[in-house]
This record gives C-alpha cells, structure tokens and sequence, in this order.
C-alpha cells in the first residue's frame, strides 16, 4: 500500500472519531445519538474508535457493533483493552459472545474472560478436545505449548509414502504430517507436495524436511526470533520429553513478534499495564504503585540534606523538602506522557478525543495527589512539628501532579502538531513546567507562612 492510501486510511478512521465522538451524548452514556454507521465500519477502525475513548463509553460503540464482528475486533485490541471491555458487557452480551466462541478464541483470551464462560465452553465439547484445550490452558500466556494445534499425523519416518497416504484418508483435517523415529523423536515434516508426487513404494523418511522443534515450554517470542526459513505449509513441530505433540502455526510466533516491535517502536518507557481510557481508578491504582516507590527516593534525598539542618535556619526545612515536590511533580508528568505518547504512536489520540483524555487523566491526579500528598504532609508534619508547613507540601503536590497531568497529555499533542518529536523533547519539557510549578507554588507558600508567623 502507498504512503498516499495509508494517509487516507488514516484519516478516514480519524473522521469516523470525531463523527463518533460528536454522536455521543457526552452528558449520558446510556444514551446516544444513532450509530448505526458503524455496523459498516471495518474491524480496524471499530477497534480505533474503542482504544481511542473512554471506559463508560465502550459499551455504547459495542453494543452498536455487529455481533458477528465482535470477536474479530477484540482480536484487535490492547490485552488491556479487551479485559475492561468484557467486564462492561451485559450478561446477554457475554451469553452471545460465549455461543459465539470458537477454540482458538478461547485460548487466546481464556486469561481476561470470566471464568463461567471458559468453564461453560468446555463443557461443551467432546470429552477428548476438552482435554485437549485444558492442557494447552495449563501453559503461561506466552508459551508454545499453549497455542499447539494437534491436527497433525504422527507417523513412522518408515513408513511408505502409501502408507501415509492411507492414514491421511482414515484421520480427518490434518494441518501437518510429522515423521518420528522409533522411539518417539522428530525426524522431520512432510511437504504436501512431494508428498502427493512421490512413488508410493517410497521410504517417507527419503522426502523428510529436517527443522528444529520447538519445546513446549519455549517463550514465544524466543520461538520467533529463531526462526530464519518459512517452515511447510506455515507449520513448526513441537515437542516435549523430544516426542512431538503437535504444530505450532507460524503466524502466532510472528504475531507475538509483531506485538514486541510495535512495543518497543512506541516507547521503552509505554505503559504495558494501561490503555489510553483505562478505568480511573484502575489507573489510579497502577500509578499509585510506582509513586509510593518514588515517594521512598525522594524522601532519602531529603534526608541527605536534612543531616545539616542544625547549621542552618530555620526556613531551610522547605529547602529539605524541594526535591520531595520536584520528584513527585516529575514522576506523575511522566506516567501521564508515557501513556499519551503511547496513543499517538497507536493512532489512538485525535484533536477529536484530547479533551476526554486530558479529563481522565486531570482526575487521576486529583485522587493520587490527595491521597500521596496528605500522606506526605503528614509524615512532614511530624518530622518538622508543623502542621503549616504539612499543609503546604499537601496544596504543593496536589496542584503540581494537576499541573503535570495537563502538561503530561498536552505537551506531546502540541509538539507533534509544531512537528517536533514529542518522544525526545517532551520530557525536557515536562521536567520543566514541574519543576517551575512545584518550586513556585511550595516556596511561595512557605515564605508566606514564615512571614505570617
């Protein structure tokens, strides 16, 4: 595709945003003006409009969404994306996706769907796949063994090319034909082709194509970067204890792959545990995490320099707790940047949807920056014996994570704007507009609350 139709595609589903947008009734998500348009949106730009909104407005655009799209679109979302999503659905929206499940759907989202909807699916199926989809369950997320596919004819590398013409005709749907040694180990895969082109007569072993199987265990990812010539027909054989059972097909090792350079392309520093509209108290509980850990350094920080407090004055306590309010300012901006730069990268943050953005992350500073900076004043309350200077470093480091919440989303919208890589400068920025905040708002305060007592 050229960059001219790429720029197009992109600026039709940028359009079908801000239309989408604008449908909603902002002031009630129950509610919403006719978005019946989207029943002839493809999957790529559904999966846009739901990554690039808020948590109470998904279940709106997917409840206008066909229902033989659905699985097709969470295919398409963030992990993180899709858990939210399926936690808004009714339980007649669960009940039809359920029904609508299919095997390979299961296990790739058998780790975020409720637990009834797995079990009830399993239960569905004959006793012998059942076990088949509980083993490849009992594997990590990121293991080969869990996306093995057992559609393949195990049969002995002695075998005639007739006779493995002959189990083909008795074993139906096979996706791959392994060859095994007498005692269980991989020789090597047949080629359909030579197959079917061979003399009959023919050792299988003499069209054998030699490759290393994958263990059960190997990560995915490791699984992909090892794999140097397409292997037949997209498949790759896996083993455990060296006896195959089963293929693992291409393009899940190249999907993973994908996912990790797209990962790596958006920023080292992208949050992997947050969307663009994750839940505010979600988010609030991740950030949080993060900001206790800061809070720890910076309060060693101002420790060192409160080791010469007896030499100095008084008013030097606000000196001490400087680069409490810098860091606290600092870390915050950053989280709110990391998950901006994130949805440019995507795709996912528009002119259509900055205003939604920057109000969910205004409101996940105001409940860390109550809750980190009461806790703090506190803690400086008892360490300096004034309850003054602990509301101070209170009003401080509410307002300055305010301050970096704005900046956090604006700072990288406005820079790609003025065609500058927000990625390289917006930190610097960020730093900055904190740092003068803080400073001016903690040290303003201070000298006003020693010049009053």
């Amino acid at each position: 595709m050229s960059d001219e139709h790429l720029h197009c595609a992109d600026k039709d589903s940028t359009n079908l945003l801000a239309v989408t947008l604008q449908n909603l009734k902002l002031d009630d998500t129950s509610d919403a003006r006719d978005l019946s348009y989207l029943s002839d949106a493809s999957h790529e730009d559904l999966s846009n409009i739901i990554e690039s909104i808020t948590d109470s407005y998904r279940p709106v655009i997917w409840a206008a969404i066909n229902r033989e799209s659905w699985w097709a679109v969470l295919h398409l979302l963030q992990t993180a994306t899709a858990q939210h999503l399926l936690t808004r659905l009714t339980s007649e929206q669960q009940f039809s996706l359920a029904a609508d499940m299919s095997e390979s759907d299961l296990i790739f989202f058998a780790d975020i769907l409720p637990s009834h909807i797995v079990d009830a699916f399993l239960d569905r199926q004959e006793p012998e796949l059942s076990e088949q989809l509980q083993t490849a369950l009992a594997y990590e997320e990121e293991q080969v063994g869990r996306y093995v596919d057992n559609r393949v004819l195990i049969i002995s590398s002695s075998s005639s090319i007739k006779r493995v013409l002959e189990k083909l005709q008795q074993q139906q749907d096979v996706q791959a034909i392994c060859l095994v040694a007498r005692g269980g180990n991989f020789v090597g895969m047949c080629d359909w082709h030579d197959l079917y082109n061979t003399d009959p007569v023919t050792k299988a072993y003499k069209i054998a194509k030699q490759m290393a199987p994958l263990d059960h265990e190997k990560k995915l990812l490791d699984a992909a970067q090892g794999v140097n010539d397409l292997p037949i027909g997209g498949w790759l054989p896996v083993v455990k204890d060296n006896n195959v059972i089963g293929v693992i097909a291409i393009e899940n090792l190249f999907l993973r792959l994908k996912e990790k350079s797209l990962e790596h392309f958006v920023s080292e520093a992208a949050s992997e545990e947050e969307d663009l509209f994750t839940p505010i108290k979600q988010a609030a509980q991740i950030r949080a995490f993060w900001l206790m850990a800061n809070l720890l350094t910076a309060f060693l920080a101002s420790a060192v320099i409160g080791m010469f407090e007896k030499t100095l004055q008084q008013v030097v306590s606000l000196a001490i707790l400087m680069p409490v309010v810098a860091s606290m300012g600092g870390i915050a901006g950053s989280q709110t940047l990391a998950v901006a730069l994130r949805g440019l990268a995507l795709n996912h943050l528009h002119p259509s949807n900055i205003r939604m953005l920057l109000g969910k992350e205004l409101k996940v500073a105001a409940i860390n920056g109550a809750v980190l900076g009461s806790l703090i004043g506190v803690i400086v309350w008892q360490w300096f014996d004034s309850a003054g200077l602990g509301f101070i470093i209170t009003v401080a480091i509410f307002v300055n994570g305010l301050a970096a919440a704005a900046s956090g989303t604006m700072i990288p919208f406005v820079l790609k704007v003025v065609k500058v890589d927000p990625a390289v400068a917006g930190a610097v920025i960020l730093t900055t507009v904190t740092d003068i905040v803080g400073f001016i708002l903690f040290l303003g305060l201070g000298s006003l609350l020693w010049t009053l007592g």
